[in-house]
């Protein structure tokens, strides 16, 4: 009888195993999360530094396409201070170089502010031009602060 009551209190588990159980598992998911949560703040900067890139080869195409103006006036030029032009309405009937190159601005700086960015557009000489694509990101530690944000950029230079 005292063979039988030996054999029954090696089989199970004690309540201390299954605490230790949980607890390693609890660690591992909670390391997980972080995995998770790092890996999304990691997904997001990818993405606005795929937009910054896009858009800002989008205007120097844009300008390449009608290099005559972008190269002998400021129609391109952004400034922080510049607002969005109003759409001179003349895709039905076609536009004359100006027009485009206010068109041009305007479907740029409309799409800068869809995508949560801002940028500028400086001219430096004749037909060379450097466009800053601008966002602020919570979680980059990349990023040169500013006010206690981090401020990322995104530079292209271009000649036309």
């Amino acid at each position: 009888m005292s063979s039988v009551r030996a054999l029954a209190r090696e089989n199970g588990f004690s309540l201390i195993e299954v605490l230790i159980a949980l607890l390693v598992l609890a660690i591992g998911l909670l390391g997980m999360a972080s995995l998770m949560l790092t890996s999304m703040k990691s997904n997001q900067s990818a993405y606005q530094r795929s937009q910054a890139n896009w858009l800002a080869y989008d205007i120097a195409e844009r300008m390449r396409l009608n290099r005559n103006v972008a190269i002998t006036g400021n129609s391109y030029v952004v400034t922080t201070a510049t607002a969005t032009p109003s759409d001179p309405g003349c895709k039905a009937n076609g536009c004359s170089a100006t027009n485009v190159a206010q068109l041009d601005v305007h479907e740029w700086m409309t799409q800068l502010a869809l995508a949560g960015v801002r940028g500028t557009v400086a001219r430096l000489n004749t037909n060379q031009y450097t466009i800053t694509i601008s966002w602020q990101e919570d979680s980059s530690r990349a990023c040169a602060p500013v006010n206690g944000t981090p401020q990322c950029s995104f530079v292209l230079r271009v000649n036309l």
